[in-house]
């Protein structure tokens, strides 16, 4: 069996019914920002997909990445073109040499005090 056979697809709808539980978003707002009915906006959280433009629209009117949503349940092994973002990774070593210098400073603080 193949590797795409194995991967469950996403639910979208259920993904914005998830996004609209959690935050504190307006589910009026976005049938006034995409000019659609509210029935038919309602929908949207009971289809198992939606058209990616439809989909770029709601996220940008909601401020919401939805794709992300939908990309991190691929697994980690799969490629992008589109490169990792280290600035977290970087932060974190910075943080560890800064803790670093900080513990020796205090060391050397604490032998002067004893004097």
């Amino acid at each position: 069996m193949r590797t795409q056979e194995l991967l469950l697809l996403p639910h979208v709808g259920q993904l914005l019914g998830d996004f609209y539980s959690t935050s504190n978003a307006n589910r009026g707002e976005l049938p006034r920002a995409l000019r659609r009915a509210r029935k038919r906006v309602q929908t949207y959280e009971s289809r198992p997909t939606l058209p990616c433009k439809l989909l770029w629209e709601i996220s940008v009117v909601l401020g919401h990445n939805f794709f992300e949503d939908i990309a991190r349940q691929l697994p980690e092994s799969f490629t992008t073109a589109v490169p990792k973002d280290d600035g977290q990774a970087r932060r974190i070593s910075e943080l560890e040499e800064e803790n670093r210098m900080l513990k020796v400073k205090l060391d050397l603080l604490k032998e002067v005090m004893r004097k």
